[in-house]
């Protein structure tokens, strides 16, 4: 049995921690009893759905471990020692890590101690890697060699091309593009306050400046009355833009917010449009799941999120040109677009592109290998 730690930030709400989620019960269900998992996260998050997660993972029995307390700033100091000592308790075959923050542990760990037996697998999930932090990125890019390089898009993977470029370091042979598999949401009850007389479009994700919740913000404070009156807009998330997007639906009376939700992709099949407006994604979670949801997506063209719709789709539009993005609201509003047609398109694209199978063998592969 190949023993595998699945290292991420926090077993919390997230892109990655999903994949990793899926990526277990999937390896599982197409080699029985050939792989141990075992989920590492640098901090633990005090939250309900955290709780819910872990005892979900434990019935199935994946253990947790968990390197540092509840504080990100706390924890990080420590982690790389206490992932050595599990590394030499449990002697796993395979470490994979997940984003920036467990590549930072894992290479300050491997600058301690060498891991010559143990298989190092990076998947990488941005298109943005170290922008704010480029001399720690250079620290921990330095640690790793020939490791097995999974991104999630092209451009995620191209960002990790430009980035050990950047730094002068080789870029591994072993690096590869493997798809996040998606299964089709199961629909769930929900609590969203949908309008019937007005098109319920809504934003699902963290309130930050990658997802471009301010974006979106400003471009609904200048939208046009006509075009207020017959959308409802649904903020759906957390994040530190929480009080400007508040803000926006104490003034306005057609926008809507709600907390973090669990299990969003089942809860989201009665909105009329999705819109993720962000300026870039490793590949974006939640315009797969809508689109597998038949809810079709508003989307912006940035890096990594453009893979997830075809390359004609009419709902895009350039960040910097957010007239665009009014003239899609209005054409909604006019009945522009064929839906149904919009719905099928989307739904064959993605259905076949991120497939949960492929993603399975891809990886279980490569832990086998």
């Amino acid at each position: 049995m190949t023993k595998i730690f699945q290292i991420v930030s926090s077993i919390n709400l997230g892109g990655a921690e999903n994949l990793t989620f899926n990526l277990i019960d999937q390896c599982s269900l197409l080699h029985p009893g050939k792989f141990e998992f075992i989920m590492v996260e640098l901090y633990a998050t005090k939250s309900f759905y955290a709780y819910r997660k872990k005892v979900e993972l434990r019935s199935k029995g994946i253990r947790v471990i968990t390197l540092g307390g509840t504080s990100k700033r706390t924890s990080l100091p420590i982690a790389p020692f206490n992932l050595l000592y599990h590394i030499q308790k449990e002697k796993p075959q395979v470490i994979h890590s997940h984003t920036d923050l467990p590549d930072f542990v894992l290479s300050l760990a491997l600058k301690i101690r060498s891991l010559k037996r143990v298989k190092i697998v990076r998947t990488i999930h941005n298109t943005e890697l170290w922008s704010d932090h480029q001399d720690v990125g250079r620290v921990v890019e330095s640690s790793f060699k020939e490791d097995k390089i999974i991104g999630v898009s092209h451009a995620a993977l191209n960002a990790y091309f430009k980035i050990r470029e950047a730094y002068r370091l080789p870029i591994s042979s072993k690096s590869m593009v493997i798809y996040n598999g998606c299964p089709t949401p199961k629909k769930e009850s929900h609590h969203f306050k949908l309008d019937p007389q007005r098109i319920n479009i809504a934003f699902c994700g963290r309130f930050v400046r990658q997802k471009g919740v301010d974006i979106l913000v400003d471009v609904i404070q200048k939208l046009d009355k006509k075009i207020k009156d017959r959308i409802l807009f649904h903020f759906v998330g957390d994040g530190p833009y929480k009080e400007l997007v508040a803000n926006l639906a104490a003034q306005n009376d057609n926008v809507l917010m709600y907390g973090a939700v669990g299990n969003l992709a089942g809860k989201i099949y009665d909105f009329d449009f999705l819109i993720v407006p962000s300026r870039f994604e490793g590949l974006g979670l939640i315009s797969i799941e809508s689109s597998l949801s038949g809810v079709p997506v508003i989307a912006a063209r940035a890096p990594g999120l453009d893979e997830t719709l075809p390359p004609d789709w009419p709902l895009f539009f350039d960040l910097d040109n957010t007239v665009e993005l009014e003239n899609i609201f209005q054409k909604i509003i006019d009945a522009a677009f064929d839906k149904e047609h919009l719905q099928k398109v989307a739904h064959d694209y993605v259905s076949k592109k991120f497939s949960m199978k492929e993603m399975a063998i891809g990886y279980s592969s490569i832990y086998l290998e």
